[in-house]
């Protein structure tokens, strides 16, 4: 039984449809959610460099905790306005999938979500996703998500198909349209 759900929240678009996923779970389940934003980490090299950027570290790391924040706020918003309880929280570290499966076991979770995009496993080895890491080193279960179109209304790709058209035709007598023999 699934009793806490972690999510793994950043900025990808990816992110809602694993925050959409995990908040069905938690409804289906009656479960908490706990969302968890990791920040980036910097070890800046002992040698010279140019800088990578103008802004100064500490700086740079008020913006990622403040824009962290606003995510973690806006996902627990939406957890809470579909009746499911949820906590928030940060974490730095260097390695962004050992910060979540280390924070799934400190919050006695049952299940981690983590959204994915479209690639292949060697893309994402490459571009730094956490998917492989978390499913390596975590204990609990990990469901990865990938993005899921919006919803239309039900069936309103669907037409009346006989609305036009009589159900039986009659033997022996021709359409309009029909060829001739």
């Amino acid at each position: 039984m699934i009793r806490k759900i972690l999510v793994v929240v950043d900025d990808r678009s990816v992110t809602q449809s694993a925050i959409d996923q995990a908040i069905e779970m938690a409804q289906l389940h009656r479960a908490d959610i706990f969302f968890l934003g990791v920040l980036p980490h910097y070890d800046y090299p002992a040698v010279d460099m140019l800088p990578v950027t103008n802004m100064p570290t500490e700086a740079f790391q008020a913006k990622a905790a403040e824009e962290a924040s606003r995510r973690l706020a806006a996902a627990s918003a939406w957890a809470e306005r579909c009746g499911v309880h949820s906590h928030r929280a940060t974490s730095t570290a260097p390695d962004a999938a050992h910060a979540a499966a280390d924070a799934a076991v400190k919050r006695h979770c049952d299940l981690i979500v983590v959204g994915t995009e479209e690639h292949n496993a060697v893309v994402r080895l490459l571009s730094g996703s956490i998917v492989p890491g978390l499913i390596s080193k975590a204990t609990v279960p990990v469901l990865v998500c990938r993005e899921r179109p919006l919803r239309a209304k039900r069936n309103s790709h669907l037409r009346r198909p006989f609305a036009s058209r009589p159900l039986i035709r009659e033997v022996g007598t021709r359409q309009d349209e029909e060829p001739n023999d």
